[in-house]
Formats: structure tokens, C-alpha cells, sequence
């Protein structure tokens, strides 16, 4: 029984991810996800001047009417912080650039 579980497991899952039903799941990115994150990430450095601050819900709304997926504007932003090119300001309100 333990060994049939696993197999279905197996054939779920990789049919699955061949499929894309698995973009929002951990660790499963489409490359349309990526391609968005790229733009998402060179249009915030480029309307984004090192040294200056903006509110991260004016941000979030900007790129949203632009058609971006929320989740994947959050995602850019969050990787951005962890590298240490943006900075949280003001209880989490504003975004810094830093480089």
C-alpha cells in the first residue's frame, strides 16, 4: 500500500508540474512569473532613484493597473529588501532605495 501511495504521489505531482498547476505552489515559478518579476524588478529601479522613498501601496497600485500580478509585485519587493537594495520606512508604510 505504501509503495502504490508513493507512486501515485509521484505521477500526480510530475503531471502536475508539467501541466503548471503548480505556479503557486512553493517553490514552483512559471517562466511567465519570472519574465514579470525581471520587468516588475528593471520599472521599480528605473522610476525608483537611489535615496529617494514611496509609499509601497503606491507602488503596489502603479504596477497593478499595469496588469502585474500582486503576489509577484510583493515577491520583487520582498527580494529586493533581502538583498539590501530597498529598505522598509515609516512602520512598513514607505520603501527606501538604498542602491
Amino acid at each position: 500500500h505504501v509503495d502504490e501511495a508513493i507512486r501515485l504521489f509521484q505521477v500526480s505531482t510530475l503531471s502536475a508540474a508539467q501541466s503548471g498547476d503548480l505556479s503557486g505552489a512553493e517553490g514552483f515559478t512559471t517562466n511567465e512569473d519570472i519574465e514579470a518579476s525581471s520587468r516588475i524588478e528593471k520599472q521599480l529601479k528605473k522610476r525608483f532613484a537611489i535615496g529617494s522613498q514611496v509609499s509601497q501601496h503606491t507602488i503596489i497600485q502603479d504596477l497593478t493597473k499595469q496588469k502585474y500580478d500582486e503576489r509577484i509585485i510583493q515577491k520583487v519587493l520582498m527580494t529586493m529588501i533581502r538583498r539590501g537594495e530597498l529598505q522598509h520606512r515609516m512602520q512598513r508604510k514607505m520603501l527606501y532605495r538604498l542602491k
